[in-house]
């Protein structure tokens, strides 16, 4: 659908050309002389070749224009059409459809999701029933994921570069071997013991007695162990320190000998009895076994204290978190969607009334133009014809003797339904209005289009309505509190 933008071109009707091509003077004089037209005569030969040359000039404009009228028309026609169809209820419709269709999407996905939860919420309330527990699981979130191993890094790496600095003057091979044996004893007094915490200790809070008892003699075993490793470390630091002193005394430069290490290793198999213990030594030992303590609780405390009840807590919290994310995206999509069908519908009425409706207006006015310039150049053409017509008729009766034949009298004219461009272009004459009649027509095609808009926006208020409804219904039906 578009405006034409192009005007219809007539050519000049030329009377000095016709006067010069039918010699109208020297015609006129040559007839008179000899009594042409005769007095009883209802015509003369220039008159109808004057006559001829008007009807042929209409004839081919006519024919022009109604060519150029009808794409004019045809535009007009589709703009008529276009113009009284309801362009925003299928607008509404689609979002009627897709309202539902999302709705429906989603019922089905709480709907999964909220007999997943019911399952593993059952599910939990066995555990809970057969482990005697009174209490909601401390099952491990994201962010309670990020704090536990963020802690285990974070001891790691301070007891690692502790550790190191405190060894590194007790080793054959100086820094790198401190920083190896540093790292070593870091990983296992932090990352084994978490790990340790996890799977064993938590065990220790078990209903069943024999995992209880067999879970508190690995946990026994391990704590042992631990506190004999870092006692080993520690009396090692003091005793490399004591024969450090006791040889080199306080010079920088020397490093014990291997013979000297391998006295000391053998010595600290048993810390508790054959070592002077020193003040670096003993830090070394707190230090290690305070950050297996609390790798150690990280560990048990992750998750629950209670083997297996994190698990099935985050199971069920998974899927209430789940339903609540789909509560969240269906509101946040039916919003969206809303928002997207109301821009179109404001889109397409402000294009309607911006393009198509003036379109119309200006076609309308195109065609009021062209038949009103196709009255005046038919008029034209007859004036001028009636001069040339006139003039041959005077120069005539001039050089005659005989009275003039009567139809001289008679004006020449062109027919009535000639010059009516409603009677010639027929089929175009339906969209020709005058400029009150284009306006009130634009008005009234005003109106039934903001009529049509205001209905549709009242349909798209009762759709949300029922949104909110919908809204409200799945959340009666499948929320979990």
């Amino acid at each position: 659908m578009k405006k034409t933008t192009t005007l219809f071109t007539w050519d000049a009707f030329v009377v000095i050309e016709l006067e010069k091509k039918h010699d109208i003077e020297a015609v006129a004089k040559r007839d008179g002389l000899i009594e042409e037209p005769a007095t009883n005569s209802t015509g003369s030969v220039l008159e109808g070749e004057i006559s001829q040359e008007c009807d042929t000039y209409i004839s081919k404009h006519q024919d022009k224009l109604r060519t150029y009228l009808k794409d004019v028309e045809e535009n007009q026609n589709e703009l008529s059409s276009h113009l009284k169809q309801n362009h925003f209820e299928p607008i509404v419709n689609n979002l009627d459809s897709s309202f539902h269709a999302l709705a429906n999407e989603k019922q089905i996905v709480l709907s999964d999701l909220k007999n997943n939860y019911i399952t593993y919420k059952d599910e939990q309330s066995q555990f809970q029933k057969y482990h005697q527990l009174g209490r909601e699981p401390n099952f491990a979130t994201t962010k309670k994921t990020i704090r536990a191993v963020g802690l285990i890094l974070f001891l790691f790496i301070t007891e690692a570069l502790l550790n190191g600095f405190m060894l590194q003057g007790a080793l054959v091979g100086g820094p790198a071997e401190g920083v190896a044996v540093a790292t070593s004893i870091a990983f296992l007094n932090v990352c084994a013991s978490g790990i340790v915490g996890y799977y064993i200790f938590k065990n220790l809070t078990h209903l069943e007695k024999g995992k209880k008892f067999l879970y508190g003699f690995f946990a026994s075993l391990y704590t042992i162990f631990l506190i004999y490793i870092n006692s080993c470390l520690g009396a090692y630091r003091s005793a490399s320190q004591n024969i450090f002193n006791s040889t080199y005394g306080d010079d920088p430069t020397q490093k014990l000998k291997p013979e000297q290490i391998n006295e000391i290793l053998s010595n600290i198999i048993t810390p508790w009895s054959s070592v002077g213990w020193g003040f670096i030594g003993v830090i070394l030992t707190f230090v290690g076994l305070t950050f297996a303590f609390i790798s150690v609780m990280d560990g048990f405390t992750y998750n629950d204290t209670y083997s297996g009840y994190g698990n099935v807590g985050r199971k069920v919290n998974d899927y209430k978190e789940e339903i609540k994310k789909t509560f969240t995206s269906y509101a946040k999509e039916v919003s969206q969607l809303f928002g997207n069908f109301n821009k179109d519908l404001q889109n397409s009425f402000g294009s309607i009334l911006k393009n198509e409706l003036n379109y119309w207006d200006a076609n309308t006015n195109l065609i009021q133009k062209e038949f009103t310039a196709y009255e005046q150049k038919v008029g034209y053409a007859e004036r001028q014809s009636k001069h040339i017509i006139d003039e041959y008729r005077e120069q005539n009766k001039r050089v005659r003797t005989s009275k003039p034949p009567s139809f001289f009298s008679i004006k020449f004219s062109v027919p009535e339904d000639v010059k009516d461009p409603k009677n010639v272009f027929r089929d175009v004459a339906f969209h020709y209005m005058t400029d009150k009649q284009r306006e009130e027509s634009k008005i009234k095609f005003c109106e039934s289009i903001d009529q049509k808009f205001k209905q549709a926006e009242k349909e798209v208020e009762e759709l949300q309505k029922a949104s909110v409804a919908k809204q409200k219904e799945l959340h009666e039906k499948y929320n979990t509190h």
